[in-house]
Formats: structure tokens, C-alpha cells, sequence
């Protein structure tokens, strides 16, 4: 993909991202591979972080099992910054106009203590797990692409679109951290995510269910592997454990994690 294109494009979706809005995305700047979908977020990135309040606070990663990804006809995962403004915390309360077209994942966060030292990539869990807290989270996505251009996509283009549009970045919540997370067996952990007080979540499991562990070994050594780092206070998200919830404005989202914690938000009427 030509750098005036992915120019272009990464301009669009920071200027869209900025005016909490959507756009009929030209179909020419569409990229056709990973490559130059990882180049469009990172212009789009470079863009946003010329007002210093839009950093990078860490990454998200979605599509973490073979089951989504088959399902949705995608390659691999999702990855994209955290932007720091898009950070909450327990008991917040979100403006939905972030997040166009929004649905809540619960997940676990992993914060890092201390940056992963020592390499500069082909980390191990080994590497990561002493320098990170895990917390209950919340990954509530968004769009920059109006409903119409995604309604034409395929599974492909539409994993290469959102990979370019910071993931398919909207907001997340996080609650607080613990370093005591040894015991908790991630891939039988029983998430109770309601919405307004409703029926429980259903939780993915078995090939729909990615282990978060893996998920935060191969985001950090992606962000390593791109040219990036991570700092201390960073924060990885790792995908989904619940089915993804529609959710608008006056809702109140709660979860219950077993071993980590509970954490809810409220997403405000204005």
C-alpha cells in the first residue's frame, strides 16, 4: 500500500476518532493485508498523540481464539492501543459517543508494575508474570466506519479495517489490580456480566474462549515486534470472555470475577 494512502487513511480515522463520529470510508484506502492495516493505526496513533493527552496507555487485543476467528473468517487477532483518555475506572460513567455501534466484552487486564526487561521481544510468560497485576475489565468497542461500508465487507476486510481503526477501539473499564492472581484458572474462570440487572451473560468457552495468558504473551511480543515498548502502569487487555452485549445509553453494566474481583459502569443519557 502506497504511504500517501496509508496517510490518507490513518487522517481519516484520526480526524473521525476526534469527532466521535463515523465515516463512509473510500473503498480505495481499504488494506489489503496486515501490513499495511498495522501501518494505517499507527499513522492514525502518530496523529492522535500530537495533542499529548491522546497517548498510548497500552493494548488491546480481540479475536483471541481459533473459534472467533474461524467464525468471523479472520486470520488471526485484533491488536490496538488503549488511548489514555478512554480509560475508566469502577464506577464510572461513559459518554456512549466514543463507542458507534457499541458492545461490552468482559476481559482481563493485566497492568504492568515494572516494563518487561531484559529482551527486546520473544518474551515468555515466564518474562511477564511477576512484573503484571490482573484485574477484572471491561472492553466496550467502537467503529470509525459508517454501518453501510461495513455491511459490505467480508470477514477479512472487515478484521483488516478494524485492525486499522486502533482495534476496533472504543473505551474500556478497569478495576483494581492484584498481584495474587496465580491461583485463578482463566480458562474455567465463570464471568457473571449483567446489564441492567438481566440474564446472566453467556460466557465463551472451550475454542471460543482464548487463554488470556497466551493473549498477553503474544500482544507484547506484536508491540515489541512493531517497534514499540511497554512502560510501567501500561495496561494489555486480552479478549473476550463473555458473548458481546449490545449496549446504549442509561445502561449499567456489572461483572462478578471470581478470584479478581467485581467491577460495573453506567453509561450516561447525554
Amino acid at each position: 500500500m502506497a504511504r500517501v494512502s496509508i496517510r490518507r487513511a490513518g487522517r481519516i480515522l484520526a480526524d473521525t476518532w476526534l469527532a466521535d463520529s463515523t465515516v463512509e470510508f473510500p473503498a480505495d484506502l481499504l488494506p489489503s493485508d496486515r501490513d499495511a492495516a498495522y501501518a494505517i493505526q499507527d499513522e492514525m496513533a502518530r496523529l492522535l498523540a500530537s495533542d499529548p493527552a491522546n497517548q498510548a496507555a497500552g493494548w488491546k487485543v480481540g479475536a483471541t481464539s481459533p473459534g472467533v476467528q474461524r467464525a468471523e473468517g479472520y486470520d488471526g487477532p485484533i491488536p490496538g492501543r488503549i488511548i489514555a483518555p478512554t480509560i475508566y475506572k469502577d464506577g464510572a460513567s461513559l459518554p456512549l459517543s466514543r463507542c458507534r455501534d457499541a458492545k461490552v466484552e468482559a476481559e482481563v487486564a493485566f497492568q504492568f508494575k515494572s516494563a518487561p526487561g531484559g529482551r527486546n521481544g520473544g518474551f515468555t510468560l515466564e518474562d511477564l508474570a511477576g512484573v503484571v497485576t490482573a484485574a477484572p475489565a471491561f472492553d466496550i468497542t467502537g467503529t470509525r466506519y459508517a454501518s453501510s461500508c461495513r455491511a459490505a465487507w467480508d470477514g477479512r476486510q472487515k478484521m483488516l479495517a478494524g485492525i486499522a481503526d486502533n482495534g476496533n477501539g472504543g473505551a474500556v473499564v478497569i478495576g483494581e489490580g492484584t498481584s495474587s492472581w496465580g491461583c485463578v484458572d482463566f480458562m474455567q474462570l465463570c464471568v457473571e456480566l449483567r446489564v441492567n440487572d438481566g440474564d446472566p451473560v453467556l460466557n465463551l468457552w472451550d475454542l471460543s474462549r482464548g487463554h488470556p495468558l497466551d493473549a498477553l504473551v503474544w500482544t507484547v511480543n506484536h508491540v515489541y515486534k512493531r517497534g514499540f515498548a511497554l512502560a510501567p502502569g501500561d495496561v494489555v487487555l486480552t479478549g473476550s470472555l463473555t458473548e458481546p452485549q449490545a449496549v446504549q445509553a442509561g445502561d449499567h453494566v456489572e461483572c462478578h470475577m471470581p478470584g479478581l474481583g467485581r467491577l460495573g459502569f453506567q453509561f450516561s443519557r447525554a
